[in-house]
């Protein structure tokens, strides 16, 4: 038996195997992908009301890496509803990747343009 990746809330542990097939996606910009995985998620089933486009934003997810919804993985009458759900789940979906929501990423201190304002840590002069 084999599971269609766009009923990714049918399978039998449908968060886990989402953030399993997000975090590739997350790796390369977060340091805990699984944990925006996850925010990303709770986010899109908060907002999306509708079983058929929160399974084919789902998809989107996981096939690109950024919530994306394509009108060939959903019927035609429901392509209307394709900018109000990427309206909806934009504020939440944000806020989990860029740090204002349940995962926050640490930001260093970037100095201003021109010389440092701290002396080197290392000494390089031979």
């Amino acid at each position: 038996m084999t599971a269609d990746v766009r009923r990714l809330s049918l399978m039998p542990d449908p968060r886990g195997e989402f953030i399993r097939l997000c975090a590739p996606f997350m790796a390369p910009r977060y340091v805990h992908p699984e944990g925006v995985c996850d925010c990303v998620r709770n986010a899109m089933f908060d907002e999306i009301p509708d079983f058929e486009i929160l399974n084919a934003a789902l998809y989107g997810m996981t096939e690109r890496g950024v919530p994306t919804l394509n009108r060939n993985w959903l019927d035609r009458e429901k392509w209307p509803l394709i900018e109000t759900t990427m309206t909806a789940i934009a504020e939440p979906v944000m806020e989990c990747m860029f740090g204002t929501g349940p995962v926050k990423r640490a930001y260093e201190y970037v100095p201003p343009d021109g010389l440092p304002s701290m002396p080197p840590v290392q000494d390089l002069i031979p």
